[in-house]
């Protein structure tokens, strides 16, 4: 990986604010509508959403992994769900630009990782849900291009010594991956495949 620190940081915003704009466009009767992630409907999955911004948050502030798992799965939907993910997000964005974050080493749960490489984390999970969400209510499917193309060139470096991962053949957190695309298949829909998402 060989981006800037600011480039890094600019994926951060990009996936983050896709996500976003598709949670502004959810119909207030939409938000029991089952999702691509079998066990959330666009509420449940909205709240994962929160709730990761805030755990990884707190692990770039010295939290413990222990921490992290207790609180996976909290309940985060207080009030509007815009404001209150946005306020999450900006959360996460100032504890990422802090002095020296993305080079602390974290105590991610499922293996110790540098700063810079939980963003990349964050921003796989906030790119592959964007369009869980989208599809879950037919929104806008197609995800940001360079954000995609960024991911897949580096997708190794992101998941290296992560013991769940998609690259790990694991089914705790991440679908199987479906069936093998052909060479002439979109970098979205490489990077869906390889997520275990069925398009």
């Amino acid at each position: 990986m060989n981006d800037t620190d600011s480039t890094l940081l600019s994926y951060f915003d990009t996936a983050a604010d896709g996500f976003c704009d598709r949670l502004r466009s959810v119909p207030d009767t939409c938000w029991e509508n089952a999702t691509p992630c079998t066990e959330w409907n666009v509420r449940q999955l909205a709240n994962h959403m929160i709730q990761g911004s805030r755990i990884y948050t707190s692990l770039l502030r010295g939290g413990s992994s222990a921490e992290f798992m207790a609180n996976l799965d909290h309940e985060a939907l207080n009030g509007d769900l815009v404001t209150t993910y946005r306020g999450a997000v900006a959360e996460c964005r100032a504890a990422f630009h802090a002095v020296g974050a993305l080079d602390r080493i974290v105590d991610y749960p499922f293996g110790p990782v540098p700063g810079r490489q939980l963003l990349g984390l964050y921003v796989v999970d906030a790119v592959t849900h964007t369009w869980d969400l989208a599809r879950a209510v037919r929104l806008d499917e197609r995800l940001n291009a360079p954000t995609v193309h960024w991911i897949l060139n580096n997708f190794q470096w992101i998941y290296h010594g992560v013991s769940e991962s998609p690259i790990t053949d694991s089914n705790r957190y991440y679908g199987s991956l479906t069936e093998s695309p052909m060479s002439d298949t979109s970098e979205q829909d490489r990077l869906l495949h390889t997520m275990g998402r069925k398009l």
